[in-house]
């Protein structure tokens, strides 16, 4: 089953929702928090982060993927997706799931 997907548009920090720690740092995405699945850029069309866990539960590089097929491709229970339109700055997709 697809992850769920939640859209809203917001200029503030994102943060997880498992971990409750913020999805950036000031040099990127925060890949210390185990709930990241991911980080995309979309004014810049860039992967700034994919976890091990989504490498893993793929058959193809995720990089080859856009943020929406990836959501469809991916299964990992109690996982979403956040999109973000971070309006002058674009849009962006942030991937979270619970600590296994």
């Amino acid at each position: 089953m697809p992850l769920p997907v939640i859209e809203f548009s917001y200029l503030g920090t994102v943060y997880s929702p498992f971990s409750g720690q913020e999805a950036e740092t000031e040099s990127g995405p925060n890949e210390g928090d185990p709930t990241l699945l991911f980080t995309y850029y979309g004014a810049v069309a860039d992967w700034a982060y994919i976890s091990p866990l989504v490498v893993e539960r793929l058959s193809e590089d995720p990089n080859d993927l856009e943020p929406k097929d990836l959501a469809e491709r991916l299964d990992i229970k109690g996982g979403l997706i956040m999109v973000v339109d971070t309006d002058w700055n674009g849009i962006n997709y942030y991937g979270f799931a619970p600590n296994r």
